[in-house]
């Protein structure tokens, strides 16, 4: 979807795929796989292409997010970040998909547990240690 995206866009804009790559600090085919999506598009990537190709990251985001469009000033917020800092933002976005899902599994086993049961017996809720 988002390959896509940034393949139109580099084109609306008659910018050589090999141009971008090269100011976006990725090679040429790393572009043409990304474009196909048949590479994964990391965050930093994304910012940088985007940037390269002279637009806001949040400016490209669907309109239609829901409850996550507040996310967007944030990812524009990116395009001032210093392009060595995206990877630890990842990292730290990672941590917190990670944590989202935890929250939400504990959700779905409280509401289980608070569900009228056969028995009296109820399980303690598990717990994750989670790496700093």
């Amino acid at each position: 979807m988002y390959g896509q995206m940034l393949r139109k866009l580099r084109e609306a804009k008659g910018r050589a795929q090999a141009d971008v790559a090269r100011k976006a600090g990725i090679s040429p085919a790393q572009l043409a796989r990304l474009e196909t999506e048949q590479r994964r598009l990391y965050v930093e990537d994304f910012v940088r292409i985007v940037e390269e190709l002279g637009e806001k990251p949040g400016n490209l985001l669907p309109n239609d997010l829901g409850h996550i469009g507040y996310l967007k000033p944030l990812i524009d917020r990116l395009t001032g970040m210093q392009p060595e800092f995206l990877g630890r933002v990842e990292a730290i976005l990672e941590k917190i998909v990670l944590l989202t899902d935890d929250v939400m599994s504990l959700t779905r086993l409280r509401i289980a547990q608070d569900a009228p049961a056969d028995g009296p017996s109820r399980r303690p809720l598990p717990t994750r240690q989670i790496s700093p």
